[in-house]
């Protein structure tokens, strides 16, 4: 049966036509359709690559919005592709195979029920016999083809059609493979059905049958990728091996290019469903947590860590609870520092417990990730002190770097220990050292390739640079950050910061409406990522400006912006984890409005003024009082109020150290250290407090409070009871009495003299 030939495009038409490619434009469906029966025809006549070669135009429109996923998957199965031929041959076959009903790949074998009966196969089939891709097979019970008959006529008796119909059949697939392609740009799914198609040629191409084999292939691949900048196909590469934790240290390494690919959550949700071991699982879901973090979805991170939290709580693993409770540190750090600062002793405590202590020196594996994991965990713990102004911060510094020298440590935790120095220095005071230690961290994140830690670390150059009064440079950093945060993804929480910082410099070099503008814009971004920290200074930093312009204008409303900001301000900061910023924003209208002085910029305090902020100011209100002639009562209540305070601080050290001991298992190591402890205490009570502290908690299955100091005041007054004493003072009957008394003197706290009616009860030595 013969059959006609399809409907044909002028191909010098459609090369002529500049204004698609010069515009960039979807080219109508006639051209699209005409360009793709060239490209089939082609193939059919095996001419596929001196036709690449003559149409330059459409060659150079594939190569830019269609091969890049499969030369990426391919990888070097077609370096030997010069013309382009072969990736165009593969990239018709996938959509060939986006025809079938069953939506498997290119090649998966077809049924004979498929290529006989079902009709929604025949467009496919049609299309892909016409034009060479797929035999003719011979099926004798239904159909006996003539030698070198054609694919159509064949196609024809199989199916008992017409060549009309037939015609019908292979029209509706080139529309539809016209459609599918024209428009040159795939989605995340069409991408990576692409890849997994060009994944089974390239297998079959290269011979690699061996699971082994290919795994390491592309193991290759991806190293070849990421050498050329291409995180995306360098992750697709990594999730066809099963090296989980390669997978995870690129999510983490190339979080910013990652985070734009749309294509990075579906190859982490494919691969979080396959088996794997539980760290493996946590440290993947902690990757995914960063990538969310990136695009400013707190909600979505917190889950995540939520969920790797359960996991490693289930599995009471040390390491994988110390890389959790790392994790939900950074994320409660710009808006809670309290819980953060929790989260990272919790972390540093998990990792040593994991085996820091017992991790020898520069010994590759397990030991020197472990101890890179803590050196990372000291940083961040000495980065919530600085920003706290707490000296503390050094002694945390100063043991990581003390680690370094035992270690070799990536570039890139190198560089936030750098960073973490430089933050120090500018707290301290002293500018020119911190600058140095900043320009360090940044020479090293370059190398480390990092991107995020480069943009933050130009964040906080142009906040020194603008302490220095360098605002050229200080304008420059900043704005790096912003230009390239237009581009890419970048975390919230460096974009709010550095808009701050931008505001500031400008505040500084006098121009307050500029500096606004910043300020609100870091608010804005803040507010809506709950940052509640970079919120507060941001509301700040607003009401300075109101402020000020009050005290040129007089302007009402500007008095009111103030004191809304510095309300706002009060609010939004986390209670208690750092009083200087409270007690600043407090005095800040005071200060503008009334005498003029210069304000100190963020600077160490003294460490117990860190430790027990509310207690030493409760010590110096004292001392004030103490300073100035006064009543002998009001110097009396001083003191007490002094000495109390200096208890509450005693307490508090000391139920720190219970905490830890019951925490490590160390109460028996100490137990002499409490009783000296407690001895010292005690020393200083008189017998009676000694007494009735004893009593208060030995009887309080006896006695009510009230009949507990009653019975100690006839003691200590009397020197002994007996029984009808007892009965008087606390309402019981004699028998009762009798038992209260045998347990007291069973319990040391009496000791019986004589017997019988002479029976009396007197308290020991």
């Amino acid at each position: 049966m013969a059959a006609g030939p399809p409907h044909t495009v002028d191909i010098g038409t459609i090369t002529s036509n500049r204004s698609a490619e010069r515009r960039g434009r979807v080219p109508s469906s006639t051209v699209a359709e005409g360009i793709l029966l060239a490209l089939m025809t082609a193939h059919r006549d095996g001419t596929l690559a001196r036709w690449l070669l003559r149409h330059p135009r459409v060659r150079r429109w594939i190569g830019q919005r269609l091969l890049p996923a499969v030369s990426e998957a391919a990888g070097d199965a077609l370096r030997d592709d010069h013309a382009g031929a072969l990736a165009v041959e593969w990239l018709l076959r996938w959509a060939l195979a986006g025809l079938r009903p069953d939506h498997a790949l290119a090649s998966s074998p077809i049924g004979r029920e498929d290529w006989l009966s079902r009709t929604s196969w025949r467009p496919m089939l049609a299309m892909a016999c016409h034009f060479g891709f797929e035999p003719v097979p011979v099926f004798r019970d239904r159909y006996h083809p003539q030698p070198d008959e054609a694919a159509a006529s064949q196609l024809c008796g199989l199916w008992s059609v017409g060549p009309s119909t037939y015609y019908r059949y292979l029209d509706k697939a080139k529309s539809a493979m016209a459609a599918q392609l024209r428009t040159g740009a795939l989605d995340a799914r069409q991408r990576l059905s692409l890849r997994a198609a060009v994944q089974s040629f390239t297998h079959a191409r290269l011979g690699l049958g061996d699971k082994s084999a290919r795994q390491s292939w592309h193991a290759r691949q991806a190293a070849v990728a990421l050498l050329a900048g291409e995180a995306p196909s360098a992750l697709w590469h990594q999730c066809q091996t099963d090296d989980v934790d390669s997978i995870s240290a690129l999510l983490s390494g190339r979080t910013a290019e990652l985070a734009n690919s749309d294509e990075t959550n579906l190859l982490i949700d494919a691969r979080l469903v396959l088996p794997m071991l539980a760290r493996e699982r946590c440290d993947l879901l902690l990757a995914q947590a960063g990538l969310w973090r990136l695009r400013g979805d707190a909600a979505r991170e917190l889950a995540l860590y939520d969920q790797a939290l359960r996991m490693a709580a289930a599995a009471d693993d040390a390491l994988m609870l110390g890389r959790v409770y790392g994790a939900l540190g950074k994320y409660h750090e710009p808006r809670d520092a309290d819980r953060a600062f929790a989260f990272y002793e919790d972390c540093t405590d998990c990792l040593w417990r994991a085996g820091v202590g017992e991790a020898p020196a520069d010994v590759p594996g397990h030991g020197s990730r472990l101890t890179e994991e803590y050196v990372v965990a000291l940083v961040r713990l000495a980065w919530l002190y600085v920003l706290r102004n707490d000296p503390r911060s050094k002694a945390a510094l100063e043991r990581a770097d003390t680690l370094r020298t035992r270690h070799t440590l990536t570039l890139s935790t190198l560089a936030m220990l750098e960073q973490g120095w430089g933050e120090y220095w500018r707290r301290a005071g002293d500018l020119p050292r911190a600058l140095e230690h900043k320009h360090r961290a940044l020479n090293l994140y370059e190398r480390a390739a990092d991107r995020q830690a480069v943009l933050k670390t130009c964040c906080n150059l142009g906040l020194i640079y603008g302490e220095a009064k360098d605002y050229s440079r200080a304008i420059d950093y900043s704005q790096r950050v912003l230009d390239l945060a237009d581009t890419v993804a970048v975390e919230p929480e460096v974009v709010a910061s550095t808009h701050l910082n931008l505001g500031a410099a400008h505040f500084w070099q006098g121009n307050p409406e500029l500096a606004k503008r910043q300020y609100q814009l870091a608010l804005d971004m803040a507010t809506g990522a709950h940052l509640s920290f970079i919120a507060g200074r941001a509301h700040y930093n607003l009401a300075e400006v109101a402020y000020l312009r009050f005290r040129d204008t007089g302007r009402e409303q500007d008095e009111q912006d103030g004191d809304r900001h510095s309300t706002a301000a009060l609010q939004v900061w986390p209670h208690g984890s750092d009083p200087s910023y409270a007690d600043a924003t407090r005095k800040l209208k005071a200060e503008i409005l009334g005498a003029q002085e210069t304000r100190p910029a963020d600077r160490l305090a003294p460490q117990e003024a860190v430790l027990h902020p509310s207690e030493l100011l409760q010590v110096q209100a004292q001392r004030d009082i103490l300073a100035v002639p006064s009543a002998p009562d009001a110097h009396v209540r001083a003191h007490l109020s002094i000495a109390q305070a200096y208890l509450a601080m005693a307490m508090k050290e000391r139920e720190a150290a219970l905490a830890l001991m019951h925490r490590h298992g160390l109460v028996s190591h100490f137990s002499a250290e409490l009783d000296t402890l407690r001895a010292t205490f005690e020393r200083e009570l008189t017998r009676e407090q000694q007494l009735a502290r004893q009593w208060s908690t030995a009887t309080v299955d006896l006695l009510t409070p009230e009949r507990c100091q009653a019975v100690l005041a006839r003691l200590i007054d009397a020197g002994a009871i007996n029984k009808s004493g007892y009965v008087d003072l606390c309402g019981v009957s004699p028998a009762t009495a009798s038992k209260h008394l045998a347990s007291l003197a069973e319990r040391g706290l009496l000791v019986q003299s004589g017997k019988g009616p002479t029976t009396r009860y007197l308290l020991p030595g």
